[in-house]
């Protein structure tokens, strides 16, 4: 006989439902293999799917896990945004003002910076970024994104948990003119030795002045509507171009392209220069649920 398993639907980084990064929460998934919960991932093939466990940590809340369609992943923003807040909208009694997961990376805090009913938004500490290689071959990484050499500015590894190749555009026109090359792209992120390329540009627009897209195709996901942990590493990677500024505060569209429109805030501490804390923050909206059926 098959066991259901029920899980919530939520998107990330987005005041309304459908824009944003989807997620599946399965917040009692039961016993399950790593096998099976990559084979659920792939079945919903959303971004990331997250399944909540009891944490080892007997100061976390919860343990979470995380999945793309093709593996298990030790970091990344949006599900533990988005775990979040099913877990809070699902506490019963007083709502507490923040949560401590456990993450395969470590513990993350979280902390509630709007609930009421018409929008939750939530804020989560990232790890402090680390500088790797600058760009290796600016040509390549031109052709594996699908722009042309003079509107590519620069470029570099960031670490937070996760490796990323961070590019800096000429303008927003050209992120959106950007085109996957995917064979370039893998080549690329394996000379690098990073997850994904992140592509962003500075805006003249104080409200959003920073215009992003996201490329990861050996985790099979093509392009990412909205990807938080990129968005920190991002702050990281311009504070040191900026020169460590004190406080540095990025809002961040992405997903414009895919018709998911999103809107990532980083902010970045930093002091003698160093980068100090990090923090990413979006809203959140529930769009329903489903069951899967496992046999």
């Amino acid at each position: 006989m098959s066991r259901k398993i029920v899980y919530e639907h939520v998107d990330v980084f987005t005041t309304k439902p459908f824009g944003g990064n989807q997620l599946a929460v399965f917040e009692k998934p039961g016993k399950l293999k790593k096998t099976q919960m990559q084979l659920i991932a792939r079945e919903i093939n959303f971004s990331e799917t997250t399944f909540i466990f009891p944490p080892k940590d007997k100061e976390a809340d919860a343990k979470v896990r995380i999945f793309t369609p093709a593996e298990e992943i030790p970091f990344a923003g949006h599900p533990v945004l988005g775990t979040a807040f099913v877990i809070l909208s699902n506490k019963k009694g007083k709502k507490p003002s923040g949560l401590e997961l456990e993450l395969d990376s470590g513990k993350i805090s979280i902390d509630v910076i709007k609930s009421n009913k018409t929008e939750t938004r939530l804020s989560m500490n990232q790890p402090v970024p680390k500088f790797g290689s600058a760009l290796m071959n600016r040509g390549q990484a031109a052709r594996a994104v699908g722009i042309k050499n003079f509107d590519l500015l620069g470029g570099g590894v960031i670490s937070n948990g996760l490796d990323f190749l961070i590019i800096e555009a000429r303008d927003s026109e050209v992120i959106g003119q950007a085109n996957l090359n995917i064979e370039e792209a893998i080549n690329v992120m394996a000379r690098h030795k990073v997850i994904g390329i992140y592509l962003f540009a500075r805006t003249e627009n104080p409200k959003i002045n920073i215009h992003a897209r996201f490329f990861a195709p050996t985790l099979s996901v093509m392009e990412d509507p909205a990807t938080g942990s990129a968005a920190g590493a991002l702050g990281g990677y311009l504070a040191r171009i900026l020169k460590f500024p004190a406080e540095l505060k990025l809002m961040i569209s992405q997903g414009k392209e895919m018709g998911r429109p999103s809107l990532l805030q980083t902010d970045v501490h930093c002091d003698r220069g160093m980068v100090q804390k990090v923090q990413v923050a979006g809203s959140i909206v529930r769009v329903g649920e489903g069951t899967i059926s496992m046999p």
